[in-house]
This record gives structure tokens, sequence and C-alpha cells, in this order.
């Protein structure tokens, strides 16, 4: 008796992070983030910007704080006692920030996003760096500018 096996189509699927800010998610690709880790003391910095907190040092390296809230022209979260720091990779190929930091919420959530399980919305208060809104299985979420964000640390640090 013989089976014959067949390969279902399946959709490519991208493993994202649903990351909570004060009052909306970012959806990011995993391999955006290089680490998750615990709220810690701020260092000072000398940037002129409010929406730069500070900087982390993290595994040797000094990694400016962004409020993307902030970085938006919103208002920054209150105090949080599940506040983190995600670690994000730069997109750039730029020395003076290999990393930097965004301030977070809470612990992000991963998610696989399939092209076709993702709708773009129209959104009230989309920010300056926010690329995209969109839906995902009947959550918000924002898709952020990184290239932008980036580009405007890199010229404020």
């Amino acid at each position: 008796m013989s089976q014959s096996l067949t390969k279902t189509n399946t959709p490519d699927q991208v493993d994202c992070l649903l990351i909570p800010l004060k009052d909306k998610n970012l959806l990011l690709p995993n391999v955006t983030v290089a680490e998750i880790i615990p709220f810690s003391h701020l260092l000072t910095t000398a940037s002129s910007v409010d929406w730069i907190l500070g900087r982390i040092d993290w595994r040797g390296t000094a990694v400016p704080v962004v409020c993307y809230e902030m970085l938006n022209n919103h208002h920054a979260p209150a105090p949080n006692p599940n506040a983190r720091f995600a670690v994000i990779n730069g997109v750039g190929n730029n020395s003076r920030l290999p990393f930097y930091a965004l301030l977070i919420q809470g612990i992000p959530r991963l998610v696989h996003v399939a092209q076709d399980a993702i709708q773009e919305v129209e959104a009230m208060n989309q920010g300056a760096y926010d690329q995209a809104a969109v839906t995902l299985d009947g959550e918000n979420a924002m898709i952020p500018d990184l290239e932008r964000v980036e580009s405007t640390l890199i010229n404020h640090i």
C-alpha cells in the first residue's frame, strides 16, 4: 500500500512582536528586536530633545533610550511598574547607532503574521513616525517607520 504525501501550500509567515506602549501596540518583526530587558536606571545624556530619555549600558554599549510616544508628539506614559526596554537593532549601517532602545509598557507578545492576516486601517492620531496602522486578528497596532526613527535619533545624539 502506498501513500502519497503532498505538501500543503501555506502562506509565508513572519514572526513579530506585539509591543505594548501607553495606549497602542507596535508591531515589529522579531529580528528587529535584539532583547527585551527590565527597566533600569537611565544614565544622563546631553540631548536637547525630551524624547531621548537617557541611555542605558547594554552589554558594554551605551544605548540611547527613546520614548516613542513623545517622539510622536504625544504625552509621556505614566510611570509603570511593568515598564521595560526593547533594544532595537539599528536598521541602517551606522556605526554610531548599532542599537537603540524603546521604553515599552509591558511584556511583548510573539505573533505569527501571515500576509493575508494583516489589514491596513485608517487610524486617528497616527504619528509622524508611524508608517502604518494595521489590525491583526482583531487587534490594532502601529508599524513604526524605524528608518525615520533612527535617522532622527542619529541627528540628536
